[in-house]
């Protein structure tokens, strides 16, 4: 709008005065905090402590000595990777796999070659590039691999069992 003179009156100010405290001590302070005990009772990081000493022992923990089965179970799992990949891209019998894996892992290793459900599987075929194993005990280890197929990388994660008669795959996953 415009008034007299050319000039335009200034907004009204909508913005509500700033409250004042009423006078007295505030009802929200005297209020105890109602989670207080929780608090107390947890650490920072996660969970009470006997939690975090499950989870501590549960968790494989990486350390700095490698002693002879470390070695072996990285070369087995490495082995065992490469014919695994080679099952899922149609160049070897997923029966080559017996004397290396579990019936179940060979079983989800056939299903998932019959039925297309290899990723990236028309890049290429699957190169191992990387293998990681982290002992869980002493018997059993966690693998972790990336391959390529073509230019792009790829993972998986696998689980490794140790029995009378040497190491066994008896997970496997493909991302």
């Amino acid at each position: 709008m415009v008034f007299e003179g050319g000039f335009v009156r200034p907004a009204p100010q909508l913005e509500p005065s700033p409250l004042r405290p009423p006078p007295g001590p505030s009802p929200l302070r005297q209020q105890p905090c109602r989670n207080r005990a929780f608090r107390n009772a947890t650490s920072r990081r996660s969970g009470t402590v006997a939690l975090q000493r499950v989870l501590r022992a549960s968790h494989a923990a990486k350390s700095d000595v490698c002693d002879e089965s470390d070695v072996v179970a990285r070369q087995f799992a490495a082995a065992a990777l490469r014919v695994a990949l080679e099952v899922l891209d149609g160049r070897r019998s997923p029966l080559q796999l017996r004397p290396l894996a579990e019936s179940g892992v060979i079983a989800a290793l056939r299903t998932v070659a019959d039925r297309g459900q290899v990723p990236g599987r028309g890049l290429g075929a699957a190169t191992l590039t990387r293998v990681d194993v982290i002992m869980a005990g002493s018997r059993a280890a966690e693998v972790c691999a990336g391959y390529d197929r073509g230019t792009r990388h790829f993972a998986l994660a696998a689980r490794i069992v140790r029995g009378r008669s040497g190491w066994r795959l008896t997970a496997f996953r493909v991302f």
